[in-house]
C-alpha cells in the first residue's frame, strides 16, 4: 500500500514538473521568437532608411520617377512588410515579457510612422511623376531620409538598450554594479 502512494505521489509531482518545464520551455521558444522578431525589426528599418536614402538620390538624377520602378517595388514590399511586422509585434505583445512589450510599445508608433512616409512618399511620386526631380521633390526626399535615419537609429536604440538591459537582469547584475555612473572613487586615484 505505501509503494502505490509513494509511486502515486511520485507521478504527480513528475507530472507537475513536467508540465512546468514544458511550460518554461515553450515560454522560452516564444520568448527566442519575439526577440527575432524584435532583431527583424531592427534590419528592416535600417532597410527602409536605406529605401529613403536611395529615393533621395534618385531624386538627384536625371531620371524619370518611372525608370525606378523596379526599386520603387521592392521599396513598396518592405513598406507592406514593416506594417505587417508592426502588428506582428502588437499581437506578440500579449504572451511577451516586460521588457518586450514595453519595447514594443515604444518601437511601435516609430515603426509605422517609418514606413507610412516612406508609402506617402512613394505614392505622392506615383501619381505625379512630373514633380520628381522639381526642387521641391528634392528637399521633400531630403527631409524624409532625414526622419528615416532617425526614426531607424531610435527603432535601433530602444531594441538595444531593452536587451542590454535584460541581459544585465538575466545575469542578476545591478545595471550600475561597475558604479560607471556614480561618483569617481578616490581608490582609483580619481579625486571625488
Amino acid at each position: 500500500m505505501k509503494s502505490s502512494r509513494t509511486i502515486a505521489t511520485a507521478l504527480v509531482l513528475a507530472a507537475f514538473f513536467g508540465a512546468r518545464m514544458t511550460a518554461r520551455a515553450a515560454d522560452g521558444i516564444e520568448s527566442m521568437q519575439r526577440i527575432k522578431l524584435l532583431a527583424d525589426t531592427k534590419t528592416m528599418a535600417v532597410q527602409l532608411k536605406d529605401d529613403a536614402a536611395k529615393m533621395q538620390a534618385f531624386g538627384q538624377l536625371d531620371i524619370k520617377w518611372e525608370a525606378h520602378a523596379n526599386a520603387v517595388a521592392q521599396m513598396r514590399r518592405r513598406v507592406v512588410a514593416m506594417l505587417a511586422m508592426v502588428d506582428e509585434l502588437k499581437a506578440a505583445e500579449d504572451t511577451a515579457d516586460p521588457w518586450e512589450r514595453a519595447v514594443i510599445d515604444r518601437v511601435g508608433p516609430y515603426l509605422t510612422a517609418l514606413a507610412t512616409d516612406n508609402e506617402d512618399a512613394i505614392d505622392r511620386f506615383d501619381e505625379h511623376p512630373s514633380l520628381f526631380g522639381t526642387a521641391a521633390s528634392k528637399m521633400y526626399l531630403a527631409a524624409n531620409s532625414e526622419s528615416a535615419t532617425y526614426l531607424a537609429a531610435l527603432v535601433q536604440n530602444f531594441i538595444e538598450n531593452a536587451t542590454l538591459r535584460q541581459t544585465i537582469q538575466d545575469y542578476g547584475e545591478q545595471e550600475d554594479g561597475c558604479a560607471l555612473n556614480g561618483p569617481a572613487r578616490q581608490e582609483f586615484g580619481v579625486a571625488s
